[in-house]
């Protein structure tokens, strides 16, 4: 996937005329010294990355990497926006970090640096022994610039579920007022904050003009608020925009009417947190819908001629093996297309950690997993849920419907290569002894 925080980030800084450089090693396939190398062919004084927890780690190593040819490393992202000072003992390479949303905070930061740092960093910086204050995002991000995908190697990005070739992301809301025990957002926070569909819709002309032919939304919650779906759909509509997208939504937020629209509009695949076929484990992760309104979901999706995308959390806390494998069947009794098995990640920030951080066990991952440790909150042994782990995905994929399926969509979005390399790192983990 593009980094597009990032771009954003470059976008903000180009428009005040200040050179930018982007560099994505993991899509250009870098090794540590390639990027070490890259790095040192660079001219710029700083160096910012952003971070999730899950791969913390690898953000250390490239900022003690970048450490030797920048003067300054600033660092932003969920992870140091949810534990703050906490970076500073983690990674003593990291000067600043950024807290929140970094757009309008970037380039103040940049002239605080130019001058010297005299007095205090800008709101939303955060320095070593320094009294941090807040910034406030932007309400109207209409305002905000796209974001800066020029910067970016677009050749090297696929994604497996789109239906055409041409791949790019777009963001059309920002933040999320529903309140999962195990979401973290800390970094756009509770209140939602929309793009006008007008907007939304001329960066997606946009980016057609340039190429690409599937776009997938990177909302949270891009179903929201119904109205705004349909003027998206309706703007989309009249200017005949030739382009098939896909979105994240609440199997309470959808109807049949409206997913027709949608897929009138170009809409091919909606992906759901379904999250677990059994009720005390949606009480747990307070979702605040009912295991009936996934199978009634799923039904009007299919009916109105789109893929659905089921996320799952398998062996959350109160969570047995019988638990575990009826959130398994429930996947394939409502019919989705697709399925994203995962255990429950110990986020820093999210009230679920706060309650239960006593229940972390060692790693338990699945096969489309980035990082290489995940702090994993069960009841189960680790051993277990790594065993019903490898079953979920084997049971669900290793049949001739997903595999056919797998097989156009890899031709249809020109991605045959990333499904091969998906393939081979799917049977690596699901041969991969259970320990």
């Amino acid at each position: 996937m593009p980094p597009l925080g990032l771009a954003y980030i470059a976008a903000a800084v180009r428009e005040e005329g200040i050179a930018v450089e982007l560099l994505d090693a993991y899509a250009l396939g870098l090794s540590w010294s390639d990027f070490e190398s890259e790095l040192q062919k660079s001219d710029a004084d700083v160096f910012g990355l952003g971070c999730m927890t899950p791969v913390s780690d690898t953000a250390y190593r490239a900022a003690a990497i970048a450490k030797k040819s920048f003067s300054v490393v600033l660092l932003g992202g969920p992870h140091p926006t949810a534990v703050r000072e906490e970076v500073f003992q983690e990674c003593a390479h990291i000067d600043h970090l950024v807290i929140g949303e970094g757009e309008e905070v970037i380039v103040p930061y940049l002239r605080w640096l130019a001058g010297g740092t005299n007095g205090l960093p800008p709101k939303g910086v955060m320095a070593r022994g320094v009294d941090f204050r807040p910034h406030q995002p932007a309400r109207n991000i209409d305002s905000i610039a796209w974001p800066a995908r020029d910067l970016l190697p677009n050749h090297a990005y696929r994604y497996l579920m789109a239906t055409r070739p041409g791949f790019a992301t777009v963001i059309s809301s920002r933040g999320c007022p529903f309140r999962c025990s195990f979401c973290d957002k800390s970094v756009s926070g509770s209140r939602w904050r929309a793009r006008s569909a007008v907007d939304v819709v001329n960066e997606m002309a946009h980016l057609v003009q340039n190429g690409i032919g599937f776009i997938n939304f990177y909302d949270d919650n891009f179903t929201l608020r119904r109205e705004r779906v349909v003027e998206i759909c309706d703007e989309i509509l009249r200017r005949g925009l030739d382009v098939h997208w896909k979105c994240e939504g609440r199997v309470d937020g959808v109807d049949a009417d409206l997913l027709r629209l949608m897929r009138r509009a170009g809409c091919r695949v909606v992906a759901y947190g379904v999250e677990s076929g059994n009720r005390d484990t949606l009480a747990l992760l307070r979702k605040d819908v009912e295991v009936e309104q996934a199978v009634r979901a799923f039904a009007e999706t299919r009916e109105a001629g789109l893929r659905s995308l089921a996320y799952l959390i398998l062996g959350a806390p109160g969570e047995g093996e019988a638990e575990v494998r009826r959130s398994i069947r429930f996947v394939r009794e409502i019919g989705a297309d697709y399925v994203q098995f995962s255990a429950l990640t110990a986020l820093p920030g999210t009230p679920l950690f706060a309650s239960h951080r006593d229940r972390v066990q060692k790693s338990v991952r699945s096969p489309v997993d980035s990082e290489l440790q995940k702090n994993t909150l069960t009841d189960l042994p680790a051993e277990d849920l790594d065993r019903l782990m490898k079953q979920a995905w084997r049971s669900f994929y290793l049949r001739p419907t997903p595999m056919m399926r797998l097989a156009v969509d890899a031709v249809q979005s020109g991605s045959i290569a990333e499904a091969v390399r998906l393939g081979k790192s799917m049977a690596r983990w699901s041969l991969r002894p259970t320990t």
